[in-house]
């Protein structure tokens, strides 16, 4: 199995005054302060990191793509998604074990600030990760879907477990990113699947009824919904949405 990459300088900035939008903070100096001084210690000892490994298609069905020759990924909409590519990229994606130490005395609602603080830190980790494979693969265009990803049936949190082996124990033991037998990852703001090239638009969020989403990237798009329940070719085009559906 080809070895998995590791990304351990990570660039990350976090700006006090959007983490106060973020955290809807009240206005008040001492919140204020608390807040910098925290986003300040976070910054110091702060350590985003990634992992990837590059994989080759060598098998295809309806309903799973076969990679390697022996790491079966079993979800319509993936084997639909991927019907004319050769390769994918495993990977997976953290804030770091480091800023946990930082949770200690907190208070309920500063624990919601390094929650958030959190988030920002495995944005970075993501968004450096999906460019350092653009550059080194020569990819214009990279999309990505991970198990658990929209709506039940999609793709099965279980196959989480299949990410991990195909990255392997020495590279997330590297990473500090722990898979439990309930499929929780630990640091908690993790994140791991699949990235692929793709000439059109794609994010897992179309496949998500989710109403309300905060970290929602694009609608739900319910001709995709509808073909991750039959099967049928997951090309998108934003279907209405029907009368009785919520809003995403």
């Amino acid at each position: 199995m080809p070895a998995s990459s590791l990304l351990l300088d990570i660039p990350f900035t976090l700006d006090v005054p959007s983490l106060a939008k973020a955290v809807h903070l009240p206005d008040d100096p001492a919140d204020k302060a608390a807040l910098e001084t925290l986003a300040a210690q976070a910054q110091e000892i702060g350590r985003p990191k990634a992992i990837y490994r590059l994989g080759r298609i060598t098998a295809r069905r309806p309903d799973a793509v076969v990679v390697d020759g022996d790491i079966e990924l079993r979800s319509k909409v993936l084997a639909s998604v991927l019907s004319d590519e050769e390769r994918l990229w495993f990977y997976c994606a953290t804030c770091g074990t480091e800023v946990q130490a930082l949770a200690e005395g907190l208070d309920i609602f500063q624990q919601y600030w390094l929650e958030e603080i959190k988030m920002v830190m495995l944005r970075a980790a993501t968004e450096h990760l999906a460019a350092t494979i653009r550059q080194e693969h020569g990819v214009s265009r990279l999309s990505g879907m991970g198990p658990g990803s929209g709506d039940v049936g999609v793709w099965d949190i279980a196959e989480l477990a299949k990410i991990f082996q195909a990255l392997g124990s020495e590279a997330t033991a590297a990473a500090g990113v722990v898979l439990t037998e309930s499929m929780l990852m630990l640091p908690n703001k993790s994140a791991a699947g699949v990235h692929f090239p793709l000439n059109r638009k794609f994010t897992a969020c179309q496949l998500c009824h989710r109403p309300n989403c905060p970290n929602r990237r694009a609608p739900c798009d319910y001709n995709l919904c509808d073909a991750a329940m039959t099967g049928c070719d997951a090309s998108g085009g934003q279907g209405s949405k029907p009368a009785s559906s919520a809003p995403a």
